[in-house]
């Protein structure tokens, strides 16, 4: 391990609600240890209590429709000024939870069958684990799969 790592490592134990948040945000399917940190670190240890809708605007995950009064102009776009690196990171655990996750990979494979195309899909699966992110963090409790655990 670089002294980095281990830095953060070190952070990460010794402050108790960074650390409660670091376990809770690794609860959730896909979510690994960057992402975890990388989403404690943009969002201050969620200190704002941020909703699963600003999270998903502030990670462009969120698409809107562009509209000039009357006419609505082409497909639905995310804004430019969205944070880059974490809607990266948001896309490979996205990818990792179609690939380790049945309820996940299910709901790609009938978006596919429906004739979408796969980035919308990739798109819709990262705004369920962005809202997933946000009642975790604000109800402080642990995912629990409910297909799962039925």
């Amino acid at each position: 391990m670089t002294r980095l790592q281990t830095a953060i490592k070190q952070i990460i134990e010794t402050d108790s609600s960074i650390k409660a948040n670091y376990d809770l945000l690794l609860t959730v399917p896909g979510i690994g240890h960057l992402t975890a940190v990388y989403l404690i670190c943009c969002t201050n240890n969620f200190v704002c209590k941020v909703t699963g809708k600003q999270l998903a605007c502030y990670a462009g995950v969120m698409p809107f429709e562009h509209t000039n009064g009357i006419s609505i102009k082409g497909r639905n776009r995310v804004h430019q000024m969205v944070n880059k690196g974490l809607k990266e990171s948001l896309h490979l655990c996205a990818l990792s939870a179609i690939k380790c996750y049945p309820e996940f990979r299910l709901y790609y494979e009938r978006k596919k069958k429906e004739g979408k195309h796969s980035m919308p899909i990739i798109n819709a699966i990262r705004n369920k684990l962005v809202l997933r992110i946000a009642a975790v963090v604000n109800n402080q409790k642990p995912y629990v799969d409910h297909i799962a655990a039925a």
